[in-house]
């Protein structure tokens, strides 16, 4: 081969992989605006607070089946700045309508998350599904797709009322054991020795039950100067949650969903504990995906424990991969068990 077939041939080559990059690239970006929806801006009432959030219908879909999206920790926005657009949109795109709405305290919500406990959280999901109910009429499923912490609220609205599907992603049973997992992969990056992590995680819980744990007397803040005011009390809210009883009497069709490589719940526990609550019951599936993390990405690329905690580098990726930045098998199972339902 001649030196300058060679070099034209690599040159081509360079141009196409820049192409395809660039191509991958701006259909990534797509994922983060919505298209193809039907837009709407509801406001509803729960406890003394008033919420605001967005409902995107499928745009030749009226009847289309919608999911109301339950946040886990933290002060979310409806979309999580624009995080979760990517899913609304693969969700929209399988003919699935969502709906979303600022927690209380944050965007254009009134209210404090962080004076909420889980059951709060879940009387508002419930005034949300109802408001939802009326602003589309009899004809949509209305169901559930709660991440992280609310694995703890599902359960409860699932209880007072019979959503036509929910699923829970990343969820946890118990509050306390799933701390202490979230803890012990922290040290663990520290490169603490097993049993030193193993004596740190007692002695924590022996203080944090005694701090939060005690039916006899108030939680005080001043024993925890290090948690701030406000999330101690929020802390000491739901420090006691379990959800075990609540997962075993949920109405309607459940799925619960893990990353196996989730660094903040425990997801071969967590599978097990809900398939013992499920036993026995219709409707149900558990699912641990290899290769996911908590909230469903590609653990090669968005192996953390918080999104906070990435480079600038992978927030660019993310944005670059929009919807692929989801692993393999975790948002077209979900969007075909939903339109199952």
């Amino acid at each position: 081969m001649k030196p300058t077939t060679f070099v034209r041939l690599t040159i081509a080559a360079i141009a196409a992989l820049l192409l395809a990059l660039g191509a991958l690239a701006l259909r990534g970006l797509s994922d983060f605006e919505l298209h193809n929806a039907r837009i709407t801006t509801l406001t509803f009432r729960a406890g003394s607070a008033d919420l605001v959030g967005t409902l995107a219908l499928p745009a030749h879909a009226p009847d289309a089946p919608i999911a109301l999206l339950v946040h886990g920790d933290g002060p979310r926005d409806r979309f999580a700045d624009n995080a979760m657009l990517p899913l609304v949109n693969r969700l929209l795109d399988a003919g699935i309508g969502v709906f979303a709405w600022d927690k209380q305290g944050v965007g254009h919500s009134g209210g404090d998350w962080l004076s909420q406990s889980m059951q709060d959280r879940a009387d508002e999901t419930l005034a949300a599904m109802a408001r939802v109910r009326a602003a589309v009429g009899p004809a949509n499923k209305i169901g559930l797709l709660g991440f992280s912490q609310g694995g703890w609220v599902i359960p409860r609205v699932a209880n007072a009322a019979r959503p036509a599907f929910s699923v829970i992603v990343g969820g946890a049973v118990n509050w306390r054991r799933q701390g202490a997992y979230l803890t012990r992969q922290q040290l663990q990056a520290t490169g603490m020795q097993p049993e030193r992590i193993d004596a740190t995680l007692a002695a924590e819980r022996r203080k944090n039950d005694d701090i939060f744990g005690r039916a006899d007397a108030p939680a005080d803040p001043r024993r925890r100067p290090d948690i701030a005011p406000r999330r101690f009390g929020f802390v000491a809210r739901n420090y006691m949650e379990d959800a075990s009883q609540a997962l075993a009497t949920m109405r309607g069709p459940v799925l619960a969903v893990w990353g196996a490589q989730d660094r903040n719940v425990d997801p071969a526990d967590e599978a097990n504990a809900y398939a013992h609550a499920f036993a026995g019951r219709a409707g149900r599936r558990v699912l641990v995906v290899p290769g996911a993390t908590h909230g469903l990405l590609r653990a090669r690329w968005f192996d953390y424990q918080l999104e906070s905690d990435w480079p600038r580098w992978k927030t660019w990726l993310f944005v670059a991969l929009g919807r692929d930045a989801y692993a393999p098998g975790t948002l077209g199972p979900i969007a075909a068990w939903i339109r199952s339902q």
